[in-house]
């Protein structure tokens, strides 16, 4: 019998606000056909007598798509094109330490853009 949690999760990393990506290690290990979501972690800091916002890129991604996240581990996030080809649009890097959900499906870790001109 599948999974109900890993069943779940199928449906919900392929539903709108979900995206593709194609991970690869600071090893070198390339992974396509990777899906993640991407939510923001923002919090309140003081500077002076004033507060700013400061965010943070918070990525999603399943274990059975990538066991094991690292920091410095980079995503090039894209989209699937009409003809089932992987489009790349942008590239993260990761950071930090990542994070297993109670169950152990999925890993949340945290991401900053890479600059292009480097």
């Amino acid at each position: 019998m599948p999974d109900p949690f890993a069943s779940a999760l199928d449906v919900i990393f392929h539903a709108p606000g979900s995206e593709a990506a194609e991970h690869t290690s600071v090893y070198g290990v390339h992974s396509p056909g990777v899906r993640i979501i991407r939510g923001r972690n923002e919090q309140m800091a003081r500077l002076g007598d004033g507060q700013i916002i400061t965010g943070s890129i918070i990525i999603e991604i399943r274990k059975s798509d990538v066991a094991e996240l690292m920091d410095g581990d980079t995503l090039i996030v894209g989209a699937i094109s009409e003809t089932e080809e992987f489009v790349p649009a942008e590239e993260l890097r990761l950071t930090g330490e990542a994070v297993s959900d109670a169950e152990g499906l999925t890993s949340t870790i945290g991401a900053e853009p890479v600059n292009p001109s480097r």
